[in-house]
């Protein structure tokens, strides 16, 4: 990627690289390299906790270099597409087409067309049939991949199930294919031998005249079905240590530790907890090792524990206190992002809340007892309103809730209830406190594969839009908050979630149309999804507004999650009778199949040591305390770090803080925040020798210690050039600069004259109309004093102003006699402030 073509994108860290804990590996010194691929953008895709945990894995192997890609957004898209530019790896700007393997998640059925982007902007052909032995290899994994079949002609394998061993096989099988000179067919056989991994032209599917799927043949001899592979012990592969930390804000942006996979609930349109049984909990000696790593790594204020519910997990309690324990002194906050309502104890709701409080998303799922039995959500009324009381008498403001429409079985009573049930948590959270929020979410029910309810039908948008008005009607004058998801959108989640092969034409078709990033709102076009599926001859509504029968073959018959189909089918019936199914861990087994099959790992669940809580707490003791001091450091801002906005360069400093271990001093109050600033902000683009922050500390460090410590850990481009203690009273930066000195230099393709700045130089008033502003301005005023270092390059000296600055490169525009549309490049950096009085 050019440097100079990230100032015409949005967000350029999205595409910079070279992150804090990003690997960097000679691709001389490697025999395999491997793209890891998300099919959406980089803040969703470096969210994801799967994602980084297999960019570990396959690069602590030394003779694999795993790097990493994104879709673009559409303006960076549309750059490299002007330019004729492959989409390259974020590592070493490799372009696609030259890695051995392109490895893609799947996590989203409305993702589909982002595989498609990826292998265009690369120039590898989208079907597997037409790529030839110099292409990479093609594969896929995540839940989608547990019914791939819409996207399965562009896949030449995918894992199903955990990959965190198989991938590692994957490779070795591809290195002992390649010293034996065998050819693709060859190599996707070798990989087909491996529990979890299916090869989707190894199978031929045919139809019925009325669409429905007539046989799934296997190709090759005793390979009739693919089963799920399982990881049997967490700890088997562990967490990064050191997970990369972006320079933007993503989605998720913190440490985030996986407690436990798999779940008992048994929720019956759960595909999750279904496709990812048995629950396995890792330790809480893995777990507090991990924090402990991971913090000190990255710098994260914040430590999310996942799992599909991890008020669940079978030590959470115990977990929490050394947790807390171990992270007070540091500010770091809890969070538990998946929570039943019946696990949200008063203690779990006090413990988050110690340090700082973080959000409660409550997912009651539907508005009567009766559906929530059907679903087997397995809580109440009762749970729900219980709970709310305990969150907001802990003085919570707001919290969400999340509701299902267009579930099995639902009536209008249901929805009725839905309102009557948010009515009352209102009351209960006004009660508690008068301010107190209610945010109410509501999506549409999309059947799953390999759930009880994947025979279901599911409803088409209107009838969602009659049940949106209908709510919207009930809880706005309420005082209540109403969200819901776009109906189209959820149609076509489903119409894939349950899809099969010939639907890859119609989404090769959409995305030729134009369609992009279809799970935002704002990049979703449902017209070009409508002319697609016209254009294949195929009708949404026979995947979407049919009931399947139960003797039906489906899509992903021969792709084994291993839950039996006979236990679906009785979880169905049950649902129908609105019989709940008890959770196996506290009652007999329910004969899933999962665990008959996988002998020796059924729900695993985690140990407590009391020596191992004795031990942590004693560790967490603080040494005495320092008295406050506050200090100013100048620091840089050049190379790729020019392309930082100003938060973003905020954010990472103060990890910076964080990983090099400095006791910072924190603000009062119920949000306590770290007490550093910030000088004035520098537009993206700008480099810069004079920025400048202040911060407060309590601890025996003198600014030599302070220099060499940040420099150690921050990324090159920000580095420290020299810290002094101040006055605790100083004045802020920003109040105490009193003019800024940059150094311009101006393309040497673009000769300057020089008639416009002896003009400016001899006038006392210099008068411009500022487009922007669109009002006429004295320039003198803006500018203390221009003068040229030579030909092309200007040292342009400007005030600090209590209303709005003109940027230095608008000011040498006026200067020079230019227009807006036909300034030359430039290229700006800060070199030096003036302060009003010297600390």
């Amino acid at each position: 990627m050019n440097p100079a073509d990230l100032l015409h994108v949005s967000k350029p860290a999205r595409y910079l690289g070279g992150e804090i804990n990003a690997f960097r590996k000679d691709l001389k010194n490697v025999h395999l390299k491997f793209a890891l691929a998300f099919p959406d953008v980089y803040e969703i895709g470096m969210s994801h906790l799967g994602f980084q945990i297999l960019y570990h894995i396959l690069n602590q192997e030394p003779q694999i270099s795993c790097e990493r890609v994104f879709v673009p957004w559409p303006d960076m898209e549309r750059l490299l597409r002007e330019k004729n530019r492959s989409l390259c790896s974020l590592e070493s700007s490799l372009p696609l087409r030259e890695f051995d393997i392109l490895g893609f998640s799947l996590q989203y059925e409305m993702n589909y067309t982002g595989i498609l982007t990826i292998l265009h902007l690369s120039g590898i052909p989208l079907r597997s049939q037409e790529r030839t032995e110099m292409d990479p290899l093609i594969l896929g994994g995540g839940p989608c991949a547990m019914n791939p079949e819409p996207v399965a002609d562009f896949f030449d394998a995918l894992v199903l199930g955990d990959g965190e061993e198989v991938v590692l096989e994957i490779c070795r099988e591809i290195l002992s294919s390649r010293a034996n000179q065998e050819n693709k067919t060859q190599l996707l056989e070798r990989l087909a031998k491996l529990q979890g991994v299916y090869v989707p032209s190894f199978f031929q599917v045919s139809y019925k005249s009325n669409g429905e799927i007539q046989k799934i043949v296997p190709l090759k001899p005793g390979s009739s079905t693919v089963d799920r592979r399982i990881l049997p012990d967490l700890s088997r592969t562990g967490l990064p240590s050191q997970p990369v930390v972006p320079y933007m804000e993503i989605i998720h942006d913190r440490l985030n530790i996986e407690v436990a996979r798999g779940c008992t609930r048994g929720c019956r349109f759960c595909q999750a907890g279904m496709i990812y049984r048995p629950l396995r909990e890792r330790s809480p000696q893995a777990i507090l090792q991990w924090l402990e790593e991971g913090l000190k790594n990255t710098g994260h204020d914040e430590v999310s524990l996942l799992s599909l519910s991890t008020g669940d997990y079978s030590c959470i309690e115990s977990l929490l206190s050394v947790i807390l324990e171990r992270v007070r002194k540091d500010r770091v906050a809890i969070a538990l992002p998946s929570l039943r309502v019946e696990t949200l104890t008063p203690s779990l709701i006090q413990h988050i809340r110690e340090v700082r409080k973080t959000g409660f998303t409550l997912a009651p799922e539907a508005g009567t007892d009766r559906l929530r039995r059907v679903i087997n959500k397995g809580n109440s009324e009762e749970d729900l309103l219980a709970t709310l009381g305990a969150i907001f008498a802990a003085h919570w403001r707001l919290v969400k809730l999340y509701f299902m429409i267009g579930l099995p079985t639902e009536t209008q009573e249901d929805l009725e209830g839905l309102l009557s049930l948010c009515r009352k948590a209102l009351k209960v959270a006004h009660t508690a406190k008068a301010s107190a929020q209610l945010n109410v979410s509501v999506s549409a029910f999309i059947p799953k594969a390999h759930t009880p309810f994947q025979w279901e039908k599911q409803s088409l948008p209107e009838e969602i839009q009659v049940k949106h008005k209908f709510l919207r009607k009930g809880l706005e004058k309420q005082g209540l908050h109403l969200k819901w998801s776009d109906p189209h959108m959820s149609l076509l989640e489903g119409i894939f979630a349950r899809g099969d092969r010939r639907l890859s034409h119609v989404i090769e078709s959409a995305f030729r149309e134009g369609c992009r990033l279809d799970g935002w709102g704002e990049h979703f076009r449902y017209s070009l999804w409508v002319r697609a599926f016209q254009e294949c001859s195929m009708d949404p509504l026979v995947y979407a507004a049919r009931e399947r029968r139960l003797d039906e073959i489906l899509p992903w018959d021969h792709l084994q999650s291993r839950v039996d189909k006979n236990f679906l089918i009785a979880e169905r019936e049950k649902a129908l009778h609105e019989i709940a199914t008890m959770d196996c861990r506290n009652s007999a087994c329910n004969r899933c199949g999962v665990c008959q099959e996988t002998t020796g790992i059924a729900n695993r669940l985690a140990d407590w040591s009391e020596n191992l809580y004795e031990r942590t707490l004693s560790s967490g003791e603080r040494s005495p305390a320092f008295p406050m001091r506050r200090f100013r450091s100048q620091f840089t801002k050049t190379g790729p770090a020019k392309f930082l906005g100003h938060l973003e360069l905020s954010r990472l400093i103060l990890r910076a803080f964080r990983r090099a271990e400095f006791p910072l001093v924190f603000s009062q109050g119920f949000h306590p925040l770290p007490r550093i600033s910030f000088g004035p902000a520098l537009p993206v683009g700008y480099e810069s020798q004079a920025e400048y922050l202040d911060f407060f500390i309590q601890g025996n460090f003198s600014p030599t210690q302070m220099i060499r410590r940040l420099n150690g850990v921050l990324p090159p481009g920000v580095q420290i050039l020299e810290t002094e203690e101040i006055p605790l009273k100083s004045p802020s930066i920003s109040d105490n600069i009193c003019n800024i000195k940059y150094l311009i230099q101006i393309a040497r393709s673009r000769p300057v004259k020089r008639e416009g700045l002896e003009q400016f130089l001899q006038a006392d008033h210099y008068e411009i109309f500022w487009e922007k502003k669109n009002r006429t301005v004295d320039l003198k005023s803006y500018i203390e004093s221009v003068s040229t270092a030579d030909d092309q390059t200007f040292i342009v000296v400007m005030p600090t102003r209590k209303d709005a600055n003109l940027r230095p490169e608008e000011a040498l525009t006026y200067i020079l006699g230019y227009r807006e549309a036909n300034r030359p490049p430039m290229e700006i950096q800060k070199v030096g402030v003036l302060f009003k009085e010297k600390q």
